[in-house]
């Protein structure tokens, strides 16, 4: 775990305090008191997610957990011990954007019907904003139609944002549907997917794979979807599961046998910060092995739907602003390596109450930051060559 941090000089005993009451509480799935190191471990590790709660989605929740995500404990312990934090790309920080693709097309059939549930649900719940986006997004749909275009068809424009800017994302396809939560038009989306991934790889855009909804605990499923978007040309390296229904300890273990370099799925539904406890890509460590996986996990900070949605915190977009800004400026001060998610349903001007500017401006404060906007593979291959690299008696290099 020291790697991790940097210090690949530095062992236990004289240089850093081993006490042993507190690893035994590490193994007997307790917070350990006492040692900066086992409760590191013990947070990066997962340890308390073992036999943690789950949410209706069978994922850890924010709510449960012991640390303060946005104080992770791994980097106070890197600046306790008077180690720099890795410099991604040069830069004082790094972010790698990212978008997943859950719905492609809003104006299918059902997305009408979606689309008249929410207005009528927001008139009577009187969110009246909310109402008059979806009357814009109503109102503009015969046009659309017309022109055969669709709102939610967007990667050209986030592309073309982005590239004006200096910065470039990673695309996150689903490439099946078996169940509901996998999204309304399973259909469209397989109508469109070729077109999508032709479209992402004209503009040079980095694809990944967002495993569906019953994949997250089937490898074979996994599998499955991978090949599908590599026959249709994509290079996959990269996988984030939908709905964020990871498991440190039972489903990125298979990801690295599949072939993967990364992934970028631990996070918290519910709140900003590092799952973690530490804010730059590391190696999840397999307990039933007892090693690092063959695996970078690219943490992730925050989605604009845990700022967004009722569901989860519900703010304002001044509110969500000021916590993107705080999240970065503390990246400033002691440095990061993380991924933030804007969906792509969110880039329509007239229906997207700010949230398409928000990204716009998020943006723009990396780059007055010292930070740089890197693609999701290069943050991985980066850290991939520093995690491994740097430590030569490590014999479980990344392939």
């Amino acid at each position: 775990m020291l790697d991790t941090l940097g210090a690949h000089d530095l062992g236990l005993g004289d240089d850093i305090p081993y006490r042993e009451r507190a690893w035994g509480q590490v193994e007997r799935g307790e917070r350990p008191q006492g040692d900066d190191l086992a409760e590191a471990f013990f947070h990066l590790a997962r340890i308390e997610e073992r036999t943690g709660p789950r949410d209706e989605h069978g994922r850890f929740p924010a709510s449960a957990t012991c640390l303060e995500p946005l104080d992770p404990p791994l980097e106070r312990l890197r600046r306790k011990l008077g180690l720099e934090p890795p410099r991604w790309g040069g830069a004082r920080f790094a972010v790698a954007l990212s978008h997943d693709v859950d719905i492609p097309w809003r104006w299918t059939r059902k997305g009408v019907r979606l689309g008249a549930g929410r207005l009528k649900a927001a008139v009577n719940e009187r969110r009246g904003s909310a109402a008059w986006r979806e009357v814009r997004g109503l109102a503009a749909m015969p046009i659309h139609r017309l022109r055969g275009t669709d709102p939610n068809f967007s990667f050209e424009r986030i592309a073309a944002l982005e590239r004006r800017r200096g910065a470039s994302s990673v695309f996150f396809l689903m490439a099946a549907h078996r169940v509901v939560q996998d999204g309304p038009s399973p259909e469209t989306y397989d109508e469109l997917r070729p077109r999508v991934v032709e479209t992402l790889l004209g503009l040079g855009c980095e694809i990944g794979l967002h495993a569906s909804y019953s994949a997250a605990f089937d490898p074979a499923l996994i599998a499955d979807e991978k090949a599908e978007l590599e026959r249709l040309g994509a290079t996959v390296r990269g996988q984030r599961y939908h709905y964020l229904r990871v498991d440190p300890h039972a489903n990125l273990a298979p990801l690295a046998d599949l072939g993967f370099t990364y992934d970028s799925s631990l996070g918290f539904g519910g709140a900003p910060g590092f799952r973690a406890g530490i804010a730059h890509p590391f190696r999840p460590w397999n307990l039933d092995r007892d090693r690092p996986l063959d695996l970078v996990e690219i943490p992730l900070a925050v989605m604009d739907v845990t700022l967004a949605e009722q569901r989860y915190l519900g703010l304002s977009i001044a509110e969500a602003e000021r916590r993107l800004l705080a999240l970065l400026d503390r990246a400033a001060e002691h440095g990061g390596g993380f991924s933030i998610l804007w969906h792509t349903d969110r880039f329509d001007h007239g229906t997207a109450g700010g949230w398409d500017r928000l990204y716009v401006r998020l943006i723009d404060a990396i780059h007055a930051r010292g930070g740089i906007c890197m693609q999701a593979y290069d943050l991985a291959a980066e850290a991939r060559a520093t995690l491994v690299g740097k430590h030569a008696s490590d014999r479980d290099a990344l392939p």
